[in-house]
């Protein structure tokens, strides 16, 4: 081996360690710039080796992140999904094992911002420093779920750079939960809380951790009784601790291990006692159980356990479990610091069961006094008036002759109060009436010292009368401190013969006079003596009767005398008007309120006006008689007729809001009446009369008002203005604010329509903001409405309120913005661009055309970039995958072309048929548009649709000037493109345009080169389909300049007979298509193609070059069509 040789050999081996380290180095350097990249400390676009393999593998993938391209999986999670790349992921982790047949990866478990961190981190190893603590947490969390460890590294370290005293966990010891300490060891738990808690016992125990505290116990075995009775800086105790959180098996150690049961707190209150109080039935069970003392009293309040249980709110079954079956422990007489028994506090606070349990006890002593001198029956009795209670009490043996320190006893003190029921009580247990007090009187002389002075006695003053007297009162007993004699005065005989009825010469009676003169003394005795409450008119006498004239006379005095003496208060007047009608005619409030206590018809209508007495207090203006009669019941509706010879009926409300009587009608509405009433017919047969063609005179149409049936009070007061009514309307809760007048409208599209927006705002304050996307019969919105009628400050309101009313959808399943684009409205487009609607919303039909989608059909160049700048996307599809470029090209919008091509409209995204934007603009005629996507965009000139079919195929199809345009726009651009390329069928573009009679197209196409003779895979060529003559066929062969392309194939393309080694190929060499020895068996010199010797040639060109094409062409139409 010669020294050329060595020195070649070690250069190999130079040159092979030399690639080794370039690859390494390659690695090294990449990953140095990633690292540099994510702290934000160099510039990748200065990196001098920026163009190795590794870095443009490690660039790649960085920019695949999210993207289309080469992805072969997606990542879902939070109901939406990312692309994502097999690769990629099996390089970070092994989680998901073999992905190769995954197509999709679920992640439900993590939310979509976190998942977004987690997967561009996967893809860039970039994480932002500023991330909050919460995202890094769930992303640490995500990290060891799925085996991400440099990941989770970052994210440790991150967390550790953060730490600082006041979030550390040891500083918010107590905001955790017992859960987070679950499975910490018992051991690791103990010696965290001694270096951390200042009372180890009591965190222990809110811990719930029952191994740790027994590891306490051992530690602290010598002295335990100091620390398990020890309270913490709150004054808690351990024990305490443990009965709070019902932790009942650590209370039972501690009280193992010394803790005292009955050690009182700051405030001097046992375990027990406040056990009681809130009710814990469980640890009232444990500590009684354990001996814990039940003498125990309190020594601010003096109450003992029994006390507090008597005061306690638990539930009834509770305490029959407990309090029963411990009853027999406690003092059932033990006295508070006002002297009160258990007993009373029961009686006093209602509390039946434990008032049950007492008073069975034996011990129980139902006549001790507290320092009021008040016993349990006058409790019961007199302040509760529990009747069940006190009975009970009776049944025990109480006194009901129970005696203060003046003496009085419970019959006195009923007798006082007027409390009937207590009297009844007394008297039906034989309580003593004629027992005095330290005053001397009884309670007949209490009684009748009761009683008004004016002399008006009630029904239940005689009740107590009649009660005292049967239970035995004496009437002439003396009340020892005035010395009178009390008796009753007693009137006999009636007055014999007396002209009780004589009239003056103004046509009066002596009764009348007196009540007149406000005498009433005077006119008792006349009644007395036989005058008749009840006086009515004679042939002398034409006045109404008495109550009549005292309500016309405005006398509530008189009237309310001659109700108690019994006058007769259904009597009418000469006009058929009731005493009620009159009363609120003339505003009597206090004789409105006592006819209605006696039972009169608050219905009955006004003989004149047919309305009940409630509207007419309201149409004077006389809101406190209105409010006596809707307290009494008065119907808030008031159903009538409109007027006399109106058809309909209506409420009060609509009377109200018609006469714009604000007022009352805000009354009525707070009064409870129904404020969703619509008129109604009066009646059927009415109707039919009045919609009857036949009917002559008809004051109404019937059809002409049944409108108005449909509209709520609300949409006549919005419609009217009535600011007032109809903010009590909006904020009543029974209003429907959504109802639907005859044409679909509600209230906020009247307030629309009318301007109103006080009225609109109010409707926006609505608790339900569902009626602001009602839709009228002519499928408009309020929002709608509003946009319409360029009302955008009402329209903005809406929209802040209802934020989706933007984008709710009409009948046809477009929103706001879509009807706003497709009627080319600028101005409505820029308002809902500024709410910042979502641009990118499909309509819900089966097209799914965005707004830009839209806009490209009707050509509006502002709307389209207005569109583009609020972020449309600009590649978005709809249903047919058109994107907004195809329907601007086929439309022959060039400048909105132009625009969306400046703003990265992908000219080669293919739609459901696979036609490109090209495709589609050649497909409508659209020249325009064609030049412009050839010239000024990156559109494949050569891509085929499914059908195989390329830009000169649909231009084919076209018929008329528009294709031979486009066709030579075509051809300008690219003068070689391919003519010959059959489609799917087998059809040129040749034969495309004479299947559709495109003459002028045929001619440009033979012109530049076109083969005559080709046969589609149906055997079709121009010479054998049939068509209704043939004047196209032969005016092309006649006006052939030169010899067109030779057509191939397997067979003659006239009998179709095959080809083979005895059957020779032939062409024509007029036309060139393929035919058999026998098919051109014409030979002729050509002329026109300067052939001077004979060629073959078949029939029909021998036909068209002998005769000509006009001569040819009526031979042929004389016989069959071919």
């Amino acid at each position: 081996m010669n020294h050329l040789e060595l020195l070649r050999n070690e250069h190999l081996q130079l040159q092979t360690r030399y690639a080794e380290l370039q690859r390494r180095y390659d690695i090294l350097e990449a990953a140095r710039v990633l690292r540099c990249v994510e702290n934000g400390e160099c510039d990748t676009s200065t990196n001098p080796d920026g163009d190795s393999f590794v870095k443009r593998l490690l660039d790649t993938v960085v920019h695949l992140y999210n993207k289309d391209l080469y992805s072969d999986i997606t990542i879902h999670f939070d109901g939406r999904q990312l692309r994502g790349h097999r690769f990629v992921l099996a390089a970070r982790t092994d989680f998901w094992g073999d992905l190769s047949n995954a197509e999709r990866i679920e992640l439900n478990d993590i939310s979509f911002s976190v998942g977004q961190i987690l997967l561009k981190w996967i893809y860039t190893d970039s994480l932002d420093d500023h991330l909050g603590d919460s995202y890094i947490l769930d992303l640490l969390s995500a990290a060891l779920k799925f085996q991400l460890e440099n990941l989770k590294l970052r994210c440790e370290a991150l967390l550790i750079s953060r730490l600082e005293v006041d979030n550390s966990c040891f500083r918010k010891m107590e905001r955790f939960q017992p859960e987070h300490f679950k499975d910490m060891s018992a051991p690791l738990l103990y010696k965290m809380l001694k270096r951390r808690s200042k009372h180890v016992l009591n965190s222990i125990i809110g811990l719930e951790r029952e191994d740790v505290l027994f590891l306490y116990l051992i530690e602290n075995d010598s002295k335990l009784v100091e620390l398990l009775n020890q309270p913490d800086d709150l004054d808690i105790l351990p024990l305490e601790l443990s009965f709070e959180t019902s932790q009942l098996n650590i209370a039972k150690s501690l009280v193992e291990h010394g803790a005292d049961l009955n050690k009182l707190d700051a405030n001097g209150l046992s375990f027990l006692w406040k056990a009681i109080q809130k009710g814990k039935i469980d640890v009232c069970e444990f500590l009684v159980n354990h001996g814990a003392n039940v003498d125990y009293v309190n020594k601010d309040s003096g109450d003992t356990l029994l006390h507090i249980l008597a005061k306690s709110k638990m539930k009834e079954e509770a305490v029959g479990q407990w309090a029963s079956s411990h009853i027999d422990r406690f003092e059932v007489n033990a006295l508070d610091i006002n002297g009160r028994t258990p007993l009373m506090v029961a009686i006093q606070w209602g509390n039946e069961k434990i008032f049950n349990l007492i008073v069975k006890q034996e011990k129980a002593d139902a006549n001790i006094k507290d320092l009021k001198y008040k016993t349990a029956l006058e409790m019961a009795l007199l302040d509760k008036n529990n009747l069940d209670m006190a009975e009970e009490l009776v049944q025990r043996k109480a006194d009901v002759n129970a005696m203060d320190s003046k003496d009085q006893t419970l019959f006195h003190k009923a007798v006082c109060s007027s409390n009937f029921a207590a009297i009844q009580f007394l008297a039906k247990h034989g309580a003593d009436v004629n027992k005095p007090n330290s005053n001397g009187s009884t309670p007949l002389h209490l009684f009748l010292h009761s009683l008004p002075a004016h002399g008006e006695i009630s029904p239940t003053h005689l009740d107590i009368l009649t009660i005292l007297l049967k239970s035995g009162a004496d009437p002439i007993q003396r009340e020892t401190s005035s010395g009178v004699f009390q008796s009753p005065k007693l009137e006999q005989g009636k007055g014999q013969g007396l002209p009780l009825s004589v009239l003056d010469k103004e046509g009066r009676s002596p009764l009348w006079c007196s009540l007149l003169a406000g005498k009433f003394d005077t006119a008792k005795l006349l009644l007395d003596a036989g005058a008749d409450v009840n006086e009515k008119s004679t042939q002398e006498n034409s006045q109404p009767p008495l109550l009549i004239r005292a309500i016309q006379a405005k006398r509530d005095d008189i009237t309310r005398f001659l109700l108690d003496n019994k006058a007769i208060a259904a009597v009418t007047s000469p006009d058929g008007f009731t005493c009620l009608n009159l009363a609120v005619e003339e505003g009597l409030t206090p004789t409105v309120d006592y006819l209605c206590k006696l039972g009169a018809n608050l219905n009955h209508p006004n003989p004149k006006t047919k309305l009940i007495p409630l509207w007419t207090a309201l149409q004077k203006g006389d809101y406190g008689t209105a409010e006596v009669l809707v307290g009494h019941g008065s119907d808030t509706e008031g159903w009538a007729p409109s007027d006399e010879q109106s058809v309909e009926e209506e409420t009060l409300l609509h009377r109200a809001i018609d006469q714009c009587n604000q007022k009352a009608a805000v009354f009525l509405i707070k009064s409870g009446c129904n404020v969703n009433a619509l008129r109604r017919l009066r009646d059927p047969g009415e109707l039919v009369a009045a919609a009857s063609p036949t009917t002559n005179g008809s004051p109404k149409s019937t059809t002409s008002n049944l409108p108005n049936l449909r509209q709520t009070p609300l949409h006549i007061s919005v419609q009217w203005g009535l600011a007032d009514v109809s903010k009590a309307l909006i904020s009543n809760l029974n209003c429907k604010i959504d109802a639907q007048d005859c044409d679909g409208r509600t209230a906020a599209h009247i307030a629309v329509m009318e301007q109103d927006q006080a009225t609109l705002d109010l409707l926006l304050s609505h608790p339900d903001p569902s009626a602001l996307g009602v839709r009228d019969r002519y499928g408009q919105t309020p929002l709608a409405l509003a946009m319409k009628h360029k009302y955008n400050k009402a329209a903005e309101a809406i929209c802040q309120r209802l934020p989706h009313a933007a984008v709710q959808v009409n009948g046809s399943g477009e929103n706001l913005l879509h009807c706003a684009v497709k009627a080319n409205d600028l101005e409505s487009v820029l308002f809902l661009l500024g709410l910042q609607v979502d641009v990118n919303i499909a309509t819900q039909d089966q097209d799914r055309l965005t707004a830009l989608h839209i806009c490209a059909q009707i050509g509006s160049e502002l709307v389209l970039r207005n569109l583009l700048l609020a972020g449309a996307e600009v590649n978005s599809q709809n249903a047919h995958g058109q994107t907004a470029l195809h329907l601007a090209a086929m439309g022959d919008h060039s400048d909105l072309c132009t625009v969306l091509l400046d703003n990265a409209a992908d000219p080669n995204i293919l739609d459901v048929e696979g036609n490109n934007a090209l495709h589609s603009a050649v497909s409508q005629g659209a020249a325009n548009s064609t030049q412009l996507l050839l010239l000024e965009s990156n559109v494949d000139y050569f891509a085929a649709n499914k059908k195989r079919q390329n830009i000169m195929h649909l231009c084919a199809i076209n018929v008329g000037i528009v294709s031979a345009e486009v066709f030579l726009t075509i051809l300008e651009v690219h003068p070689n493109f391919p003519l010959e390329i059959p489609d799917m069928y087998g059809n040129t573009l040749f034969l495309l345009s004479f299947l559709n009679a495109n003459a002028e197209l045929c001619r440009l196409a033979l012109k530049n080169g076109a083969c005559m003779g080709v046969v589609n895979h149906h055997g079709q060529t121009v010479f054998n389909i049939d068509t209704p003559t043939k004047q196209l066929l032969f005016g092309l062969l006649d006006g052939l300049e030169r010899e067109p392309r030779w057509a191939e194939g397997e067979q003659c393309s006239e009998c179709e007979a095959k080809f083979t080694l005895t059957m020779r190929k032939h062409h024509c060499r007029h036309c060139g298509r393929l035919v058999c020895a026998k098919c051109s068996e014409h030979q002729m010199p050509i002329v026109k193609y300067n052939l001077a010797k004979n060629v073959r040639v078949c029939q029909i060109c021998y036909d068209v070059l002998t005769m000509g094409a006009s001569n040819t062409t009526a031979i042929t139409n004389q016989g069959p069509v071919f």
